[in-house]
């Protein structure tokens, strides 16, 4: 008998998740733990393996499908019963061949010419419905043929093409199904998939959405763009509507309020390039980030109710007694938060490797969903990119995010009026984003203060953390 393979729950609370990869095909046999698809929650790409032994019959959903807990995902035929049901029907099939044969020889007696005539019926029938069979046989053999030449258009199949050729396609955006293959069996290539982000094909996906557009924009009370010029649409990826309705919350809920100052980096950069080499040496990257996750948890420890969750419900702060910082990320699906755990009892070099290991399999499409859970405090870092100030926005169910501006040489002044200084110093723009049901401006500032003073004095942050 046929089982039922369903979806179930990806954790945190989470109902669906979209299908970017189906593995499997009707007909295919699979062992457990192989695995049977690739789908996208909002936190991560995750593979799904298959818990049982058996035949694929039916595969559910197709790609880019969006799958809720409980949504039946491969009926299948497991193994024992498989063998059971064959040994059930040779046994039946040998029944068969002795009633038959029983049959045949009570009918012995009738009449000779009759059973002559019978006999040479049957074998023009069968030899007619060999003929019919073959012709069948080589037409489905020339359709099977055409349809591996073209688009695999059935989207419910998987497309046959390599890893890497599935990974340079989630790079791109590329649906391999719409991918004209150029290998054997129709096969994908990478370069099919190259040509259909930047060519023809490209063009042609490009046109078929811009067709559809009219009917979904009225569907979004949008106005109809194309009346003012071209366009083209993309569609959202889990991460992505994740990340817009996560902050959509958290604009909505979270009364925000933001305390910015600059901190003079100055000796915190030299101390910086003087360690930088012994961090390099042990495979991490000794930057700017992991000396602001330390200057982070001393303020947290002066401050905590900044290292806390609000329990509005019970009316509640739950302060928290560890240190755990995420990280904001950019990737190619999206922005991440992936966590560095007990940043206060690590020192510079653990965090230097832990950073940049959790940020390389961020960008790789490889972080696992306990890898993003647990957060206490987020610190963004868009510096590098430019920008002297920002507002982000609060990561829930945290009550606060630190943001970091780009760092600059301006002219200083020091001392008062009569008698005062000018010198170039390295200055960083900070950005505290901060839930007021949880602390006031004052706190704000304090915390800011005491974030700044740890910044300014590199060797004494070492000995505080």
């Amino acid at each position: 008998m046929s089982e039922t393979f369903r979806f179930s729950d990806p954790g945190e609370g989470l109902e669906e998740a979209e299908v970017l990869e189906i593995h499997v095909g009707e007909g295919d046999h699979i062992n457990d733990g192989d695995t049977v698809l690739t789908v996208e929650t909002d936190k991560a790409a995750t593979d799904i393996p298959a818990p049982f032994t058996g035949t694929v019959e039916t595969v559910h959903p197709g790609t880019g499908d969006r799958v809720r807990v409980d949504d039946a995902l491969i009926t299948y035929q497991p193994d024992g019963e498989k063998e059971e049901e064959a040994t059930a029907d040779e046994s039946q099939d040998e029944q068969a061949t002795q009633d038959q044969e029983e049959d045949t020889s009570s009918r012995e007696s009738e009449d000779e010419t009759q059973e002559a005539d019978s006999e040479a019926s049957k074998k023009d029938d069968a030899e007619s419905a060999q003929d019919e069979s073959a012709q069948e046989d080589t037409g489905s053999r020339q359709e099977g043929e055409t349809r591996s030449n073209g688009k695999h258009t059935d989207r419910r199949q998987p497309v046959p093409a390599a890893p890497s050729t599935r990974r340079i396609a989630r790079e791109m955006g590329v649906d391999l199904h719409d991918v004209e293959p150029s290998g054997p069996q129709g096969r994908v290539t990478a370069d099919d998939v190259e040509a259909a982000a930047q060519g023809e094909q490209g063009a042609a996906a490009r046109e078929t959405l811009s067709a559809e557009q009219p009917s979904r924009q009225e569907s979004s009370g949008l106005p109809d763009f194309s009346r003012w010029g071209e366009t083209e649409r993309e569609a959202m990826r889990s991460i992505r509507r994740a990340t817009a309705q996560r902050m959509s919350r958290s604009w909505q809920e979270i009364p925000h309020v933001y305390h910015q100052d600059v901190a003079d980096i100055t000796a915190l950069e030299r101390f910086r390039r003087d360690y930088e080499p012994s961090a390099e040496s042990n495979g991490g990257k000794f930057t700017m980030t992991v000396l602001m996750l330390k200057a982070m948890v001393y303020a947290l420890k002066q401050f905590p109710r900044f290292n806390a969750s609000l329990d509005a419900e019970n009316e509640e702060l739950v302060l928290k007694c560890y240190f755990h910082i995420g990280v904001a990320v950019a990737t190619d699906q999206g922005l991440l938060v992936p966590v560095i755990r007990d940043v206060d009892r690590k020192n510079m070099i653990e965090l230097t490797a832990e950073l940049k290991a959790i940020i390389d399999k961020a960008k790789a499409g490889e972080l696992a969903r306990e890898d993003m859970e647990g957060g206490c405090m987020t610190l963004t870092n868009p510096g590098p990119m430019g920008g002297t100030s920002l507002s982000p926005l609060i990561n829930p169910p945290e009550v606060a995010i630190l943001g970091m501006g780009q760092a600059r040489l301006e002219p200083v002044v020091h001392g008062d009026l009569d008698d005062y200084e000018i010198k170039p110093r390295l200055m960083l723009p900070l950005s505290l984003g901060f839930d007021h049901r949880a602390n006031d401006g004052a706190d704000a500032a304090s915390f800011v203060t005491t974030l700044i003073g740890a910044l300014e004095d590199p060797h004494s942050l070492l000995l505080k953390i």
